[in-house]
């Protein structure tokens, strides 16, 4: 007797799975080296104006002696930075849901950041999942990123209240290229191009 197959119904639209097209990240800055997460935050670095170093090989803090023996014997001045914003004084550090989660990882960062802190610097981390989500929320919470604020010069530019309530941007900006400057300031001034004058060719005159 041969099987016979009975079809029972059709299959419920709500358990079938769908795929679903996402956008692909397109990287902002293919010339520098880093995480997708550093990537974000240099980008909104560039947006408000404030001059960063990121990763350097050396870092400009003085540290206190014994330094050394506190890091384990590691070298201070190769302590690489994430970001480093020398004009507000601040160490940045971005980390990641992995490598700063494993067995030892937290004890080492905070021997890092109390030395950093020591160094007369200010030792800051944020989290990969907060960059992900809030990025804006983080830098709105630190006062020197806060750039909403302009000079008052342009205040009748940006007047946009109609004289009720008062100008919503009042305040000076921070100085968001102290540390451009700082960092520029030992170096030699490029030569000045001279200027040769070019004497104009005359034109022969022709007699018919």
């Amino acid at each position: 007797m041969p099987n016979s197959y009975i079809r029972t119904g059709r299959v419920r639209r709500e358990n079938l799975t769908t795929r679903v097209r996402v956008a692909r990240w397109i990287d902002p800055l293919p010339g520098m080296q880093g995480s997708s997460i550093e990537k974000m935050v240099a980008v909104e670095f560039i947006r408000r104006g404030i001059y960063f170093e990121h990763s350097t090989t050396t870092n400009p803090l003085h540290w206190p002696p014994g330094t050394q023996e506190f890091l384990n014997g590691t070298d201070p001045t190769t302590q690489k930075a994430d970001f480093l914003l020398p004009q507000y004084k601040i160490w940045l550090e971005i980390q990641g849901a992995y490598f700063h989660t494993l067995p030892g990882a937290v004890q080492h960062d905070a021997i890092r950041f109390t030395a950093i802190q020591a160094a007369g610097w200010r030792p800051m981390f944020w989290w990969e999942d907060d960059i992900r989500t809030r990025l804006q929320d983080l830098m709105n919470a630190v006062p020197e990123f806060y750039v909403v604020n302009y000079a008052k010069n342009n205040d009748k530019k940006l007047n946009r209240t109609g004289g009720q309530g008062g100008n919503f941007f009042e305040g000076t900006a921070p100085d968001t290229l102290a540390g451009l400057r700082k960092a520029l300031a030992g170096r030699t001034k490029p030569q000045q191009k001279i200027q040769v004058k070019r004497r104009k060719k005359r034109k022969k005159k022709y007699v018919s």
